[in-house]
């Protein structure tokens, strides 16, 4: 053996043992001790060099991760009405912060407290698009009521003064 590279192909190799079974070790052992086979060996490993030489070395892009695109149903507003759009896309933006409903379980919620459609989603990142979505159908008045009602009762301050605050309804 001339480098530790070799010994692990060869370890390697070996590991397929539990895969073929011994039989085909066997005889591809016998059959490597013939001058043909060894000539043929020597030219099959000789090209999968060449071959993994031209084939170009790729390196996952570890980059940031995308942000979610905007919900249709929000970059359609943009045009027809500002304001809501406005609005509602700081909701958005706030929402993939987690600034408001960090879990599921909270987006769940408050579209159920609403009296919005039931969110049925199996992450929290799938949800919103289906509550801003909701969202949008609102007439403007509702949703500025239930877009400061969240705000106003937002569980941030999980202390013990924030919790006696929400309790006590104080602000």
């Amino acid at each position: 053996m001339k480098t530790q590279r070799e010994l692990d192909l060869l370890v390697d190799l070996a590991k397929l043992l539990k895969k073929y079974g011994p039989e085909p070790f066997e005889s591809l052992a016998v059959s490597i001790s013939s001058p043909e086979m060894t000539q043929h060996l020597l030219v099959i490993l000789t090209q999968a060099a060449k071959i993994g030489r031209s084939i170009p070395k790729t390196k996952r892009e570890t980059g940031p991760k995308e942000k979610p695109s905007v919900p249709r149903s929000l970059a359609t507003l943009e045009s027809v009405e500002q304001g809501k759009y406005q609005l509602l896309m700081s909701f958005y933006t706030d929402l993939i912060a987690k600034k408001f409903l960090p879990s599921l379980r909270d987006v769940k919620e408050f579209a159920i407290d609403s009296g919005l459609p039931e969110v049925r989603a199996k992450s929290r990142q799938r949800a919103i698009s289906p509550l801003i979505g909701s969202l949008v159908k609102l007439p403007n008045e509702q949703l500025v009521a239930k877009i400061q009602s969240l705000k106003r009762y937002d569980m941030g301050d999980r202390s013990l003064e924030g919790w006696s605050n929400l309790i006590l309804d104080k602000h």
